[in-house]
């Protein structure tokens, strides 16, 4: 579904001071700027607290279950909240990062299986999260680990919030690989229905 377009994209080329050093640090992290970031930008500080956060906890997240499961279970929180930006972003790794092109022939983990139940719980309701799926990962993980996986559950739920809201527009790297019109039932997937 396409959105009116609430929020106007910066100008690239009429940015603020405080703009442009926004963006010259998250381009010399090696992030790229996107539809949804040059939305933000028309605030910096938002900007900085979503996207910046984002990549801060994602990193140390990544150092913990790894990059595998975090982007799967990023995409699957996406995905089941149907937000196209961030749903076709995680796609887009999958495929183009990890070569996961096809669930119908792909083999969960035990441990992402548990965090695609915990993301479709999430986006189901967060505040019903029922204990046979908080359980295992209380098995799995240290309390640090259930910290970061829990604030980057928010973030990207916060991301997808955004993005339904303001009615951003999809990336054009995004469409020039299909990755939109594919659609990956995850949560299908995992529980090989």
């Amino acid at each position: 579904m396409e959105r009116k377009k609430l929020i106007s994209r910066i100008d690239r080329n009429n940015t603020t001071p405080e703009q442009q050093a926004a963006i010259d640090h998250h381009l010399a992290q090696g992030y790229r700027i996107t539809n949804m970031k040059e939305t933000l930008l028309n605030s910096v500080v938002s900007f900085t607290s979503l996207e910046e956060g984002s990549y801060a906890v994602g990193k140390v997240l990544r150092e913990k279950i790894g990059k595998r499961a975090d982007i799967l279970f990023g995409y699957a929180i996406s995905s089941g909240n149907e937000c196209p930006i961030c749903g076709n972003y995680f796609k887009w790794v999958l495929e183009d990062q990890l070569g996961i092109t096809d669930f119908d022939h792909f083999e969960f983990t035990d441990e992402e299986i548990e965090l695609i139940d915990f993301a479709a719980a999430l986006v189901k309701d967060p505040n019903h999260v029922p204990d046979s799926v908080y359980e295992p990962l209380q098995k799995r993980y240290d309390e640090e680990t259930l910290v970061l996986l829990i604030t980057s559950a928010v973030l990207t739920l916060a991301n997808n919030y955004w993005n339904n809201i303001v009615g951003t527009a999809i990336d054009d790297y995004l469409h020039e690989g299909h990755y939109v019109e594919r659609q990956l039932d995850i949560q299908k997937a995992a529980k090989g229905a």
